[in-house]
């Protein structure tokens, strides 16, 4: 050993030495390089879970949404409602009246321009 106090280094004198501590230096580089692999890949897959807990959520939401129209349209009043609303339904012997806005003056003016 070679130094004074706690500074003290070995000595690498032998070949045997020598080629121990090159093997301890490959084997700690490619312990390191699989760790940061292996962190990374970590990341990876928490950021895939983050984005299927997202679409999941989503998904519950849309269920939830679709389980209450549904319910609202199995009362045949609330679905005759909706079809006479979003499809122009009428029942036989009904007249159908369209109600067309009139224009405003300055929406025929700017069209006549």
């Amino acid at each position: 050993m070679i130094g004074i106090g706690p500074f003290r280094i070995l000595c690498l004198r032998s070949p045997m030495k020598i080629l121990l501590a090159v093997i301890l230096a490959v084997v700690f580089i490619l312990l390191g390089t699989r760790v940061v692999s292996l962190y990374f890949q970590e990341r990876q897959l928490n950021q895939t879970l983050s984005d299927a807990e997202a679409k999941l959520q989503k998904a519950q939401a849309d269920e939830a949404n679709l389980s209450a129209e549904l319910q609202y349209l199995q009362n045949p009043s609330n679905l005759e409602k909706e079809l006479r609303a979003q499809f122009n339904y009428k029942k036989p012997g009904e007249t159908m009246v369209v109600i067309v806005p009139q224009r405003t003056s300055t929406a025929a003016s700017t069209t006549a321009r």
